[in-house]
């Protein structure tokens, strides 16, 4: 048989060399798992809120903000392992993936990148606040205005592929390993922070299991679907409801069947009564 028809792929986005440095091989901890939320209580009040408010409230916003809360109630799922041994967290650092605009490539394909930004204490942040910050922040990324990012994204775009693994990696060993501050090297303090949250329902994707991000110590991953009317049993009896389906992605090592019993439930009741655990 003759050679494999392929053309290298030179032009792609700097977000898919830093891919490739970090999934380098199968064969990892993760457990996956599914959440349906019945989103009608959260719809009428994401409503009422940004009214009230006069700030925009998506469902990632809730989903930041109940995330955080349970973690704040199970500190226990809020830590890391460094060498082999588990570390709690003081504060709650919710990570949210945002997609970066990137123009167009010579093939007419998009080449928008993937990075994110980092709401530190979110857990002590009312919905407004956190959301607010998050738009700035997002902007700022969105905009090239994120100093250290804008730089950290000019190293990778010029980096050679084979070399990019290594240097993700010993970020990581540095920053979390030895608990270094690198940022006179433009590398955020603690970038990942506590969980990581990526909407893929922007994207008209109503479910999706996201892989773990392992040079970034964080063991909870959660991406957000779209809302769909689907049937659901209320008092005994079939009816359609908009639900949101959420997966979930965590670390078997430091989070286990427990740890994410409890964490469901409550966040769950974050979205049967958002005015009394979200507002």
């Amino acid at each position: 048989m003759g050679r494999l028809n392929l053309t290298r792929v030179d032009n792609a986005p700097v977000f898919r060399k830093i891919a490739m440095g970090t999934w380098n091989k199968g064969g990892d901890p993760s457990v996956y798992g599914l959440l349906e939320i019945d989103m009608t209580h959260a719809m009428t009040f994401m409503k009422e809120y940004s009214e009230k408010h006069e700030v925009k409230i998506t469902p990632t916003h809730l989903v930041g903000k109940a995330i955080a809360r349970c973690m704040k109630i199970r500190p226990e799922s809020n830590g890391m392992i460094r060498g082999h041994r588990i570390y709690q967290r003081k504060d709650v650092d919710v990570f949210f993936q945002v997609n970066i605009p990137g123009g167009v490539g010579p093939d007419g394909a998009g080449k928008a990148n993937l990075s994110g930004c980092t709401v530190h204490k979110a857990d002590q942040l009312s919905l407004k606040e956190l959301a607010l910050m998050l738009q700035n922040r997002a902007d700022m990324v969105r905009r090239n205005k994120d100093p250290i990012l804008t730089e950290t994204l000019k190293i990778f775009e010029w980096m050679p592929w084979w070399m990019v693994g290594s240097v993700l990696w010993l970020s990581s060993f540095l920053t979390y390993g030895l608990n270094l501050n690198l940022q006179w090297l433009g590398i955020p303090r603690d970038p990942f922070g506590s969980v990581m949250i990526t909407s893929v329902g922007s994207m008209g994707i109503d479910v999706a299991l996201a892989p773990l991000v392992p040079y970034s110590r964080v063991p909870l991953l959660l991406a957000i679907g779209s809302i769909r009317d689907m049937p659901v049993v209320k008092d005994g009896s079939i009816s359609a409801a908009p639900v949101m389906r959420i997966g979930v992605t965590f670390d078997h090592r430091f989070i286990d069947g427990v740890h994410a019993s409890q964490m469901s439930r409550e966040f769950k009741r974050c979205f049967e009564d958002p005015w009394k655990y979200l507002a």
